[in-house]
This record gives structure tokens, sequence and C-alpha cells, in this order.
């Protein structure tokens, strides 16, 4: 593991979501946690995401962002892939 993958986890781990960079680590990371800090973790994830829609409304049209609407498993994952790399951008 490199410097920037460490950093990016001890962040993610600060911000209270799950420190896992790709669908695999994020999959057992979330089974070994229990219902209500699943719950927990997955909030804080979407308060991320949103905060990150806002400031660029292009994530928005892209991943299927409407009301009453529950996003597919691709849009999911792709949010995933923009909260990551957000994170990994910000550390520099």
């Amino acid at each position: 593991m490199n410097r920037k993958t460490l950093i990016a986890k001890i962040k993610m781990i600060e911000m209270g979501i799950v420190p896992a960079l790709n669908g695999f680590e994020l999959h057992t990371q979330l089974e070994s946690l229990s219902e209500p800090d699943r719950r927990i973790v997955k909030r804080k994830f979407r308060k991320v995401w949103r905060k990150i829609r806002k400031s660029d409304p292009s994530f928005s049209y892209l991943m299927g962002d409407k009301k009453g609407v529950t996003p597919t498993r691709s849009q999911k994952r792709n949010r995933t892939a923009v909260v990551v790399a957000k994170i990994v951008k910000d550390i520099g």
C-alpha cells in the first residue's frame, strides 16, 4: 500500500465512511459492521455524495439523482468512484 492510498483511507475514516477503494473492500467491510453502524456509515456516505453533487451538478445528471427513484447498481458504483476520486484528489 502506497502513501497516498494510506492517507486516503485515513481521511475516509475521519469522514466517518468505510475506508474502501474498491467494491470488494467495500462489501467485506460493510458486512463486518453491525446493522446500526452500517446504516450510519451509509448515511454519512450519502452526505458526502450530496456535498460533491452540489459542487458539480453534472454529477447529478450522470448518476441518476431523481427524488423517489432508487439508483441502479451501476449508479451506486459510479457514486462510490466519484467520492473516492474526490478524496484522493483533495490529498494532492
